[in-house]
């Protein structure tokens, strides 16, 4: 009797998978769908950080949801990069130029407080924050050497994403959307090329 209910509670549950994980911490498919949402709600932020998305009720380009999963997967990298190396900034440091960042986001906002005010604090906290660390991580280093310096950070982590999403491209450390079935690669048109 206790099994049954066990599996009737379980079939009413509607578990869903996360849409993604950095060394086990779980990204939910909630917190992906509240992105989309906001950047919906906010177009003009949208087209700061994403292409335009579309209106509620209309299919989401996947490359879309792959853009704003890979955002999210980064950011923990980032942020545990960051307060593990030795170049991290005083508080006082990077008080100031998480205050100097908002100041250039409400400028590239077009300078309409209105505007910046109907972003949630939250997204715009962990923006900033992508910003700080990532200047903090990589501005000193050569452009050319960059890739090798995001390799040796960011390859230790283990990311898994829930495939309907796409796949985590472990060299451009981003989300890859799959492949539509039947559809012409530029490697096969090259192919194509090739043979003829």
């Amino acid at each position: 009797m206790l099994a049954m209910l066990l599996l009737v509670g379980l079939a009413g549950c509607r578990w869903r998978p996360p849409a993604a994980s950095v060394n086990g911490d779980e990204i939910s498919t909630d917190d992906l769908k509240a992105d989309i949402d906001m950047l919906r709600d906010n177009p003009e932020l949208a087209n700061l950080v994403v292409t335009a998305v579309p209106p509620e009720g209309e299919p989401r380009p996947a490359d879309l949801t792959a853009q704003v999963l890979t955002m999210r997967i980064v950011e923990p990298m980032l942020a545990d990069s960051y307060e593990r190396s030795p170049k991290k900034l005083s508080a006082e440091d990077e008080a100031a130029q998480r205050t100097d960042l908002e100041s250039q986001l409400l400028d590239a906002l077009g300078g309409d407080q209105a505007v910046m005010d109907r972003i949630p604090d939250a997204y715009v906290e962990r923006l900033v924050g992508r910003l700080v660390h990532s200047t903090v991580l990589f501005s000193d280093i050569p452009s050319e050497e960059r890739p090798a310096a995001a390799q040796a950070l960011f390859g230790v982590y283990d990311i898994e994403v829930d495939p309907k999403y796409g796949q985590w491209d472990p060299t451009n450390f981003q989300v890859v959307t799959n492949p539509v079935p039947g559809a012409v690669t530029p490697v096969a048109l090259s192919l194509t090329a090739g043979g003829q």
